[in-house]
């Protein structure tokens, strides 16, 4: 079963920016309070927020290994709430893929693993 992610940036990505970049990739903006923009292809979905305040939120040891991986310091934060549809998970990859073809970024996934830009990349489907 999908489970929340984390998207995590050295770059020092702004809401403006944000907003624009999940307008580039389809996404349906606010869809209500909690989230900035929401990915959906039928009854398969995808809630994403931009939220530095979760940076605060990991330990030095988790914040170390996300700044080896990042090769900087981790400065945005980006949930993506994975709906339990199979598939659903297709879209969060084809979504991080586009970030992180943009900026540098690792994931954080629910079982605490730390997944390389490269690594990441190397999983995009070939456009």
């Amino acid at each position: 079963m999908p489970e929340p992610i984390s998207l995590i940036s050295s770059a020092d990505i702004k809401p403006e920016e944000f907003t624009n970049f999940l307008r580039q990739v389809g996404a349906v903006l606010h869809p209500d309070n909690l989230y900035d923009g929401c990915l959906s292809k039928g009854n398969l979905h995808v809630w994403i927020a931009l939220d530095n305040s979760e940076l605060k939120n990991f330990d030095a040891d988790e914040i170390e290994l996300i700044t080896q991986q990042l090769g900087g310091c981790p400065q945005t934060h980006i949930l993506l709430d994975i709906s339990k549809k199979l598939g659903s998970e297709q879209i969060a990859l084809e979504f991080a893929c586009k970030l992180a073809t943009r900026w540098n970024c690792v994931i954080y996934d629910y079982e605490q693993k730390i997944h390389s830009r490269q690594e990441l990349l190397d999983l995009c489907p070939i456009a």
